[in-house]
């Protein structure tokens, strides 16, 4: 690789932009200078056509315009016509004429002195508008004004430009209009003079700013950072072979050269941290996999869970948002006739959530299967909580106790969401349960029981709050009206198929939306006794 590669890069892309540059200036300058050339003659022309128009006196020249007989004033209007045109060489055309709907009468066209080749129009000549000349002159007649704009013509002779204005009686009402062709032939051999100055002057200016400025940049630029890279290709085991000689001035690459040289010095250093580290985060991501397994091993797994047990069938889910998460679900049997039915969400995610979430669904299994309501429960387990809780974490919770043999549930609700049950005709309805404060936030706080019935075919569905507020890529929750749809959609289901047909729907509506929050959902159908 060339070492001088780099300083021909720079070389080229500033020659590329002053080019770039000289280009966009030239073009500018040739337009700006067009304009002003044109403005210049236009006013010019339009100075001549205003005296002469102001010369036109219109009560002699309208028995002129009505008899076509010469006068006195008339011959005096010609000899201002072609006095003027022969005074003035850049007209080639000046006369008056009057306009009428559709159409002009000429009045006078001046005629140049010794041009005998040229065809002259009289007065009387009537001629229609041509397309491109009504849109030009039109509007200004009806609007009675002088020519509003620039107007650029090309003949035999080069460019010319066409200007009129006005002549009105003593009562303002327009009776002629002056002409004339202003010729400006050399514009275009001027402007492209001047093209060419321009980009002679900045080839001459870039080629000694290209000059110059190589030789800066190779003495500044490219010989201090080819020394740089013969060092850094020099490095090995964190030493580093540099000539600081090379670095003439006491600038940001000299700077960059000590940096990289106390750089090197860390390098080791660094590489042994990586080591260290990468071996930490492969450590605790060995112990996340193991805390995942632990949290999932103790939720239940098996559906059914009880052998024997024929009064109904039930299925859950819970998938964390992260490796371990704060939901839990469980069930188990108080006694004979009674089944538990526990659904909670801890506040948080990860591993400090997991670990409360562990201590919450022991104590609640635990005091459950001692006896008692399930207000009764919920108030021993909140005090227990708030015993030992320094993070100040708290987890709602939904308990319900289900008699096998009648249907009927005693539940009581810890701010968790609301259950949602089917009525008599099979429909899933939502059940709005009195709440009571969640557990582990404040000691003291007591619970209030509800009763509920199922009866045989009756279904029960409980959920944490990462069903409703699912995001998709909008931002849009998924919200109870959806889950009151897809159960509704899938009111026949089993317990499980219930629960895999809210799991899809969730999925396709979140679509690349990552999961944020734990989702956990537990289905129970209640056949009664045989």
């Amino acid at each position: 690789m060339s070492k001088n590669k780099l300083g021909r890069r720079i070389t080229m892309v500033i020659t590329i932009s002053l080019w770039v540059m000289v280009a966009i200036f030239s073009i500018l300058f040739y337009f700006v200078f067009r304009a002003v050339y044109l403005n210049f003659y236009n006013d010019r022309a339009k100075d001549i056509v205003n005296i002469v128009a102001e010369r036109v006196e219109w009560e002699k020249i309208e028995k002129y315009a009505e008899t076509g007989v010469e006068d006195y004033y008339s011959m005096e209007l010609k000899e201002l016509f072609d006095s003027t045109m022969n005074s003035c060489q850049e007209i080639t055309y000046l006369y008056m004429f009057m306009p009428r709907d559709g159409y002009f009468i000429y009045i006078y066209d001046a005629n140049r002195e010794g041009d005998t080749g040229r065809e002259v129009n009289v007065y009387g000549d009537k001629y229609t508008y041509e397309e491109d000349e009504y849109k030009r002159l039109v509007p200004d007649i009806e609007a009675k004004r002088a020519s509003s704009k620039i107007n650029i013509m090309t003949g035999e002779l080069g460019v010319y430009l066409e200007v009129w204005t006005p002549v009105f009686d003593d009562h303002g009402n327009l009776k002629a209009m002056v002409e004339a062709d202003y010729l400006v032939k050399n514009i275009n051999k001027d402007s492209n003079t001047v093209l060419l100055s321009i980009i002679v002057f900045f080839a001459l200016f870039t080629g000694v700013e290209i000059i110059v400025l190589g030789a800066y940049l190779r003495r500044n630029l490219i010989v201090p950072l080819s020394v740089l890279r013969d060092g850094v290709d020099s490095y090995e085991h964190g030493q580093m072979s540099l000539n600081k000689e090379a670095f003439k001035k006491d600038d940001e690459l000299k700077h960059l050269a000590v940096s990289f040289e106390e750089m090197t010095e860390r390098i080791e250093s660094y590489n042994n941290e990586v080591q260290r580290i990468s071996a930490e985060k492969e450590r605790i991501s060995t112990e996340l996999s193991i805390a995942t397994q632990i949290q999932a091993g103790m939720l239940p797994n098996i559906f059914p869970n009880f052998v024997g047990k024929d009064e109904y069938e039930l299925y859950a889910l819970m998938n964390p948002a992260k490796e371990v998460g704060g939901d839990f679900f469980d069930f188990f049997n108080v006694d004979d006739d009674h089944l538990a039915l526990v659904i909670a969400d801890v506040s948080g995610k990860g591993v400090p959530a997991a670990l409360f979430m562990m201590m919450s669904m022991m104590l609640i299994k635990s005091r459950t299967q001692q006896g008692g309501t399930p207000a009764d429960i919920l108030e021993y387990v909140n005090n227990k909580l708030c015993e030992s809780n320094p993070n100040e974490m708290f987890v709602t919770v939904w308990l319900g106790i289900v008699t096998l043999s009648t249907g009927d549930i005693i539940a009581a609700s810890a701010g968790h969401e609301f259950p949602v049950l089917t009525d008599s005709e099979g429909k899933y309805v939502l059940f709005k349960d009195p709440h009571g404060f969640v557990c582990g936030a404040m000691e003291g706080m007591t619970y209030e029981n509800y009763d509920m019935k199922l009866e045989k075919g009756g279904k029960l569905f409980v959920y944490t709050d990462g069903v409703p507020e699912a995001h998709n890529i909008k931002d849009e929750l998924f919200e109870f009206d959806r889950i009151e749809e897809i159960l509704n959609a899938n009111k026949d289901a089993d317990p499980e198929e219930t629960i895999k047909s809210m799991r899809k729907a969730i999925d396709e509506f979140a679509g690349a939306k990552e999961q944020f929050d734990d989702i956990t959902m537990l289905s129970f159908l209640y056949k009664g006794k045989n």
